[in-house]
């Protein structure tokens, strides 16, 4: 049952990935966090997110904005370092709350700020906080999110950079967990290898429905789901500290 579970969940979250380039990770994520321990979902959802951002990278790769790779990745493995350093684990409580919480702090943010992907400056520092997001929560689309709103990126753009930078965040929160803290690798090799191809499987499926979305809806459809996904999130959390 519970190989089954992990398999339709992963399907069904890289599908809504696949089309909107967010929330499937976060849902997935919280489902996870429900199934397992905290590292052993961290590190089955960073190689199920891995395989799913990963086959967006191939299906995507001549849309791909290379010059942000370089600043993120600084930026993303001065992350490692410092998690490495302090070697903390999160609670179950804290997971969801910081999943839920995330989408809301991105709307506060003011729109001077201006965050743009593009910009090596902001790349840089899009690599510090997502990748500690995700050693943290798990999931980090809603804050990922806030350094594209203001780019002039397409659509396929934006899917096929942020494949790229999120599949390198997932990679380095499996070695983190698995690796660097050897925690995390508890379930059978078979539980991994069918959250793989259930995640490539979701993401083929959403690419041939996202090309019936205009780039405004493709921008504002994921703003509604994340948060109502944040609420239902942040009201577990608060639950479960209680």
């Amino acid at each position: 049952m519970l190989f089954t579970a992990v398999i339709m969940a992963t399907l069904a979250t890289s599908l809504v990935s696949g089309v909107l380039s967010m929330a499937g990770g976060m849902i997935l994520m919280g489902v996870l966090c429900l199934l397992l321990s905290i590292p052993a979902a961290m590190v089955l959802h960073g190689v199920a997110q891995a395989a799913s951002n990963g086959s967006r990278i191939w299906l995507y790769s001549e849309h791909i904005c290379w010059s942000i790779l370089l600043p993120y990745s600084i930026g993303a493995l001065g992350t490692l370092a410092l998690f490495s350093w302090v070697s903390f684990v999160p609670d179950a409580a804290l997971v969801f709350v910081l999943i839920g919480a995330f989408p809301f702090i991105s709307l506060l943010l003011p729109a001077r700020m201006h965050l743009d992907i593009s910009r090596p400056s902001t790349a840089l520092f899009c690599g510090l906080l997502v990748t500690g997001v995700q050693m943290l929560a798990g999931a980090s689309g809603p804050v990922l999110d806030i350094f594209y709103v203001n780019s002039t990126l397409s659509r396929q753009q934006i899917l096929g950079t942020k494949a790229i930078t999120q599949t390198l965040g997932h990679i380095i929160k499996c070695g983190y967990y698995a690796l660097v803290l050897n925690l995390g690798l508890e379930l059978p090799l078979a539980v991994y290898a069918g959250a793989v191809v259930a995640a490539v499987l979701g993401n083929w499926l959403g690419s041939h429905i996202v090309t019936r979305i205009d780039d405004d809806h493709f921008k504002r459809m994921g703003r509604y789901v994340i948060l109502i996904i944040g609420t239902v999130y942040i009201a577990k959390g608060i639950t479960a500290y209680l």
